[in-house]
């Protein structure tokens, strides 16, 4: 092949490499405005609604926790059920209400919210939540598979804490009604056997019996411990409760703010705000297709110094989380 055939050829080479170039970026070049739309309907963020059951301050609180935590990791949307407002006979007719506006989600904040989820929505259809609810197998049967947050701090962490924060505590009285707590003094009594740790069990099946109670076995604990118990715990019988154990020098264990203030050594309490941020994040795991189950509640153990000092306690000079000092 002769140069100027070489050269012809190479020629028209090139303009064939430049037609297709050409060819395929005109597809590209249109103007911005005319490039596919995404369906407004397709884009649509997720619809939670958050039924609560009464108009009360942690609830409220949850309510927050739960928007917050939304904020940070989602762009779902949420409308706030306020259960407190509807008489018995209107709920079903609210449910129906709920189930034409297509949520993806519902989060029960509070006993009563979980009931009226739980009863009248199908879960095979939407995904159900709950958070704020203490016992929720007590209040619609252990059978159920429940996904949520339950105000109930399992009792093996319980008696690590108890172990931790009072550790020359090896006689524990734990005041309880049978009827409602049997089978947590059981389980208490499992686990503090495996710490060295002895349960006292001072049943009552009325207030009555409290003082008689305290009387004859205060001298021989070394800790007593109160939980929710519907027979024993009233504001005036944890006011009397403490008081007495305290004047024996023997340290109390109480469950929220109330029973530090009233002068427990020790209490377990909860940040309703950082509980509805909890269930927010669990909502969100739950939409990505996670395996939805209960989770343990986030939170805090109050020492009191200023009872410590009053009962002859050395307070830690540092504490590791959940301890913290109260204020």
């Amino acid at each position: 092949m002769t140069t100027t055939n070489r050269t012809q050829t190479f020629s028209l080479f090139i303009r064939a490499i430049r037609f297709l170039l050409i060819f395929l970026l005109i597809p590209f070049s249109l103007p911005l405005n005319e490039f596919p739309t995404v369906n407004a309907e397709e884009a649509e963020v997720p619809r939670i609604a958050v039924v609560v059951s009464q108009n009360i301050r942690p609830y409220l609180e949850a309510v927050d926790g739960f928007n917050l935590g939304l904020s940070k990791s989602s762009e779902a949307t949420v409308e706030v059920v306020k259960l407190w407002k509807f008489q018995n006979s209107e709920k079903s007719s609210l449910a129906e209400s709920l189930l034409d506006k297509q949520f993806v989600a519902y989060l029960a904040i509070g006993p009563e919210a979980f009931r009226f989820v739980w009863n009248h929505f199908d879960s095979k259809n939407v995904l159900k939540l709950y958070a704020m609810v203490l016992n929720p197998q007590e209040i619609l049967g252990p059978a159920n598979n429940f996904c949520g947050i339950p105000l109930n701090i399992p009792v093996e962490e319980q008696l690590r804490i108890i172990a931790t924060g009072i550790p020359d505590a090896k006689r524990i009285g734990l005041l309880y009604d049978p009827a409602y707590n049997e089978e947590f003094f059981k389980n208490a009594a499992t686990f503090a056997s495996l710490r060295g740790i002895k349960i006292l069990p001072l049943k009552v099946d009325g207030r009555k019996e409290i003082p008689s109670l305290l009387k004859n076995y205060l001298t021989d604990m070394e800790a007593l411990w109160l939980i929710p118990d519907r027979t024993v715990i009233s504001e005036s019988i944890v006011r009397y409760v403490i008081k007495e154990a305290f004047i024996k020098k023997v340290p109390t264990i109480g469950y929220n703010r109330f029973f530090y203030e009233s002068g427990a050594l020790m209490a377990f309490i909860f940040n309703y705000q950082e509980l509805g941020e909890q269930a927010a994040q669990k909502v969100l795991a739950a939409l990505s297709g996670r395996i939805c189950a209960d989770s343990a509640p986030l939170f805090q153990v109050w020492i009191n110094q200023r009872v410590a000092e009053k009962l002859g306690r050395k307070a830690p000079e540092t504490l590791s989380p959940p301890f913290v000092f109260g204020p």
